[in-house]
């Protein structure tokens, strides 16, 4: 998306939002770390501390921030300058390439899960078994609730229901829409037919559809996949069905710190490809084409 030009990047520059390391130093006016922790941080560079939302402190809403490996240097380099508000620390027992997508996709994922604000033991389907929601499948069954898989590719299906924490139910997206109600209905229980929530971790134009018409009366969805195209959506779906649309980006150091305690205390799952900075172009191609797997991590001796 940076190289596409989506965030008005200034080439070149280093990439990588999501890092992990081992803090070489610390700043004279830094508390709460010390050389040698181990630790992530969340996609920021910097934020403006003088927006409506700094102020407040929503940092993450900052109307005009720097970001790590979009529009500031990230974290394909021996050393890289973090920003103590952005930085989380990791487990000693978490390997850095599993913390490292954990920095975004994995606070995307769990911050689209909090948003959707649905009681435990609820409902909640992952739409897009990708990057992030192989993640999220696992996350919101922790977390307590009904979970529903839902993709175009039965590998990806077939993949998270080999997990510990597999979803109750997996609904392949080229089945009808009658059929995928049917399988929802019969897994989970409720007052309304439907889920409760729709976690949309995709940018496929079909997907929206598709949530709206799984999501249930009164029901909630989240929006984190960004098409190029925009989202389109039958009004007679959203409006007769009284949907809620919400928007969700990422999630502060509090719930990014909240969610890599919770990822290691279940033993979750993230899948992994390693690749060496030298192959930086080669991994991108591979994920232009469509055939990636799960995560891609760049990993420096």
């Amino acid at each position: 998306m940076a190289l596409n030009g989506e965030f008005e990047t200034r080439v070149p520059f280093i990439g990588s939002h999501e890092p992990a390391g081992i803090i070489e130093e610390v700043g004279s006016q830094v508390t709460g770390f010390q050389k040698g922790d181990r630790v992530g941080c969340i996609n920021f560079d910097s934020v403006c501390g003088k927006c409506p939302d700094c102020k407040a402190g929503r940092p993450i809403y900052c109307d005009a921030p720097m970001m790590k490996g979009i529009t500031a240097d990230g974290a394909w380099a021996e050393y890289m300058v973090a920003d103590a508000r952005f930085v989380v620390k990791i487990p000693d027992d978490m390997e850095f390439k599993v913390a490292a997508p954990l920095m975004c996709a994995g606070i995307s994922i769990y911050g689209g899960i909090v948003r959707a604000n649905v009681p435990q033991g609820g409902s909640i389907g992952i739409v897009g078994i990708g990057g992030l929601g192989h993640i999220g499948t696992q996350v919101a069954k922790c977390m307590g609730y009904k979970v529903a898989a839902i993709d175009v590719k039965q590998s990806a299906l077939d993949a998270v229901a080999s997990y510990e924490h597999k979803p109750d139910v997996s609904i392949l997206a080229t089945d009808s829409v009658e059929e995928s109600q049917e399988k929802i209905n019969k897994a989970m229980s409720g007052d309304y037919p439907g889920l409760d929530a729709t976690v949309l971790a995709t940018d496929h134009p079909s997907a929206f559809e598709l949530a709206a018409a799984l999501t249930r009366k009164h029901g909630t969805m989240v929006l984190l996949g960004q098409p190029e195209k925009g989202i389109t959506m039958s009004y007679h779906t959203v409006i007769y069905k009284d949907i809620t649309l919400v928007g969700s980006l990422i999630a502060d150091t509090a719930a990014a710190q909240a969610f890599i305690q919770l990822f290691h205390e279940y033993k979750l799952h993230v899948e992994v490809k390693e690749w060496k900075l030298e192959q930086a172009e080669q991994m991108r191609q591979e994920y232009l084409t469509g055939k990636s797997n799960g995560k891609n991590v760049i990993v420096i001796d």
